[in-house]
């Protein structure tokens, strides 16, 4: 895991990351041992935390965003993008990765849907390990696309350099 992800191997990133996230006892050592080895990889990069009430536009916006930074200034990004959780499965029920279209078919670009599953403020449980991973795969760039529900989704502010709010003109 930690050679695929210094190597910026997309797929080995995501096995990490699902890694990382998994509830189980099992993989908490595995874990704890991929993100000591890609940590002294991890921490330069521009993290930007979106947020906004559902329809605003997050996901339209990161995706024209990500395609800026991919093609126009030829970075890499990578989105991290929290949906809320499945009641039954406690997996994605948006998919806020099909509305970034366009930006999911860049070679230089990782999307990485995760479930909230309750955890509050906006983020995942472990957004900020999922963080390290993509810095240490070369992914300068992150942007963190919160659940978008109401005005407690902050816990993104201490975990990025940039917090930007989309709101809905005329909305209030």
């Amino acid at each position: 895991y930690i050679d695929g992800v210094l190597n910026g191997e997309r797929m080995i990133l995501a096995r990490a990351i699902t890694v990382i996230e998994s509830e189980l006892e099992s993989d908490a050592e595995l874990a704890a041992e991929i993100l000591q080895g890609v940590l002294p990889d991890a921490g330069d990069s521009l993290r930007v935390g979106i947020t906004g009430v559902p329809g605003a536009g997050k996901s339209t916006f990161i995706d024209a965003l990500g395609l800026h930074i991919v093609r126009d200034l030829g970075q890499k990004v990578a989105v991290l993008s929290v949906d809320p959780s499945s009641p039954v499965s406690g997996g994605s029920i948006l998919g806020d990765k099909t509305r970034m279209e366009r930006l999911s078919m860049e070679e230089r670009a990782f999307i990485r849907p995760s479930p909230a599953r309750g955890h509050l403020g906006g983020v995942a449980r472990r957004t900020r390990e999922t963080i390290v991973l993509c810095e240490a795969a070369g992914y300068h760039n992150v942007l963190v696309e919160t659940v978008g529900v109401g005005q407690s989704e902050t816990a993104v502010r201490s975990m990025t350099d940039f917090f930007l709010l989309l709101m809905i003109s005329g909305a209030g």
